[in-house]
């Protein structure tokens, strides 16, 4: 298919200019509105000169919510799989991506300059992974399981709305050596297109890029993670789907009495104070699936490094390796352990090769499985978990939410008939084509880890 293209497909007006009149409308005595009609009046170099000294002494200053008010949306065309991991890690940013059941292998797969150098071994391998995930589909094995095989490297799509706060965090996150090429390139290239609009909100004032100013974001692309690395080491053994680290403080004011009037009332006031209840789990997920994860933008994650978690394969083979059920008892099961091998080995002999690990790291499948550590508050418990505990919802991640659903339940018993598939939270099932688990939870036929329907 085509070659990676970012486009910046709209802004909020002029987010500059907007910018600007919502920080002096809050020193002066007329709105923003008005403000700006005042700054459009002026001749185009002095109205240039006042954002430029207004930015400065805000945004600049550390008043982070000036950068929140210009927002950008670009959509992107091939890039890799691997940079839209990337892209979906800061929280305040907003994405709606092309599904990896989309892909076909007309798309193709991107490789960096420096493996196409020597590029004939990656290429048969990927290429190979595409055609198992064919046959697979082919054979009635769902795309959504039968993607695990296909590599970071998989060309995708996707629409990002990002302030230019948020923006200028992900282009210092990604400016590292552990980052891949490809993620810098798209970056970089969405930065230059927002800079080009709107110039002040981008230079570098001092306390705008001030790193502890940031909302922290997960680091998948991180050298290493030692605290990561201390869970890890003691939980790893455990088969645990998700293992609840921390149980929430015994907080006497929230009831289930709270929970009732929250939940069935709508009464949001209660939604609110359910934030302050806390649960820790940590999860062990292939890619695609923290890929979904991570787009939970209400969960406040932290995620193992990745070259951590391919160098924990190597040391123990296949520990790191998910495989779908339908796949597992298919007859395509050696064939997707033995792809995903050669593709373990690839990245491995890429980096004797003198590949660097961020460039090679690409080819490595999206079935490699991380640890993710995870909060979710109380209001999360009902909303999020009742999205990704519905019947609609992948398996994998569905069986980690109800994981945690059943540890919450167990730690906090007012949470029970409450922690549920979003049918049952909501009262009706949101879905386009919905499933008759709430008719035969009604029915009282349904078992209640939610995974099958009797």
């Amino acid at each position: 298919m085509g070659d990676l293209k970012v486009g910046l497909m709209a802004m909020a007006g002029d987010p500059q200019l907007i910018a600007a009149a919502g920080a002096l409308g809050c020193f002066e005595e007329d709105s923003s509105a008005k403000i700006l009609q005042d700054l459009l009046a002026l001749p185009e170099e002095a109205r240039d000169k006042k954002c430029k000294a207004v930015l400065k002494n805000s945004f600049g200053m550390g008043h982070g919510s000036v950068g929140d008010q210009g927002i950008f949306i670009f959509s992107i065309e091939n890039l890799p799989r691997a940079a839209t991991l990337q892209l979906c890690l800061p929280e305040f940013a907003s994405h709606l991506q092309q599904s990896l059941r989309r892909a076909k292998p007309d798309r193709g797969f991107y490789l960096p300059a420096k493996i196409l150098k020597d590029g004939d071994m990656a290429r048969k391998i990927l290429s190979e992974s595409f055609e198992l995930y064919q046959e697979m589909s082919a054979a009635g094995i769902s795309g959504e399981d039968a993607r695990y095989i296909l590599p970071l490297y998989t060309k995708t799509n996707i629409q990002t709305a990002i302030s230019a706060r948020e923006l200028c965090h992900l282009r210092v996150m990604s400016n590292t050596e552990a980052t891949p090429y490809i993620v810098w390139l798209v970056v970089e290239e969405m930065w230059r297109l927002a800079h080009e609009e709107a110039q002040h909100l981008f230079t570098d004032f001092g306390f705008n890029y001030e790193p502890l100013a940031w909302y922290p974001s997960s680091q998948l692309f991180a050298e290493k993670n030692l605290t990561m690395k201390r869970l890890i080491d003691k939980y790893a053994a455990k088969d645990y789907k998700a293992v609840l680290l921390y149980q929430p403080w015994l907080i006497y004011a929230i009831t289930a009495e709270t929970i009732r009037e929250a939940v069935c009332n709508r009464n949001e006031a209660e939604l609110a104070n359910l934030k302050h209840l806390h649960f820790e789990f940590l999860a062990k997920m292939s890619l695609a699936c923290f890929h979904q994860a991570t787009r939970q933008r209400t969960w406040n994650q932290s995620v193992e490094s990745i070259y951590s978690a391919a160098q924990a394969d190597f040391d123990e083979p296949y520990s790191r390796m998910f495989v779908p059920v339908s796949i597992e008892r298919s007859d395509f099961f050696d064939r997707y352990r033995e792809m995903y091998l050669k593709m373990m080995a690839l990245y491995a002999k890429l980096k004797q090769r003198g590949i660097p690990a961020q460039e090679a790291i690409g080819v490595v499948p999206h079935s490699l499985m991380v640890y993710d550590w995870i909060h979710v508050n109380g209001w999360n418990a009902i909303h999020a978990i009742g999205k990704r505990t519905c019947e609609k919802a992948q398996l994998e991640i569905r069986r980690i939410a109800w994981a945690m659903a059943n540890q919450i339940k167990t730690a906090m018993p007012i949470f029970e008939g409450y922690v549920e598939p979003q049918c049952v939270t909501y009262g009706k099932c949101p879905e386009k084509d919905p499933c008759d688990y709430l008719e035969k939870r009604k029915r009282k036929t349904v078992k209640h880890n939610g995974l099958h329907i009797a």
